[in-house]
């Protein structure tokens, strides 16, 4: 396999991965705190998507990088779905569209 593959493509393939496991974990075995700390794991988990997909991409369009997280933050609401004491959130999707944005505006000016 190309060299590429495991230092470019293969970190946003893991992440994605790590991504689909937390979103496995039934909403009721999360503890429960006083600060809701989803907003905060959500754009954690978009932004370093964002960036590795684009890493991966290197000088293809941003927009492609744009629509492959995109996709993948809805399927990720879409199967949260099928897990129990989770469910699929319009305002999930728009905080990790948001840190998908931030996370391209950050490779393209900083980390290109």
């Amino acid at each position: 396999m190309p060299k590429k593959f495991f230092s470019h493509y293969l970190p946003a393939i893991i992440w994605a991965g790590i991504i689909f496991i937390l979103s496995s974990v039934p909403g009721n075995d999360y503890p429960s705190t006083v600060f809701d700390y989803s907003i905060i794991a959500h754009l954690i988990e978009f932004f370093v998507l964002a960036i590795l997909v684009q890493r991966a991409l290197n000088k293809k369009s941003h927009w492609w990088a744009l629509i492959i997280c995109a996709l993948y933050a809805i399927s990720d609401e879409f199967h949260q779905l099928f897990v129990p004491f989770r469910s699929a959130n319009v305002g999930d999707f728009l905080i990790d569209f948001c840190a998908i944005i931030f996370g391209i505006l950050v490779w393209k000016k900083v980390l290109k």
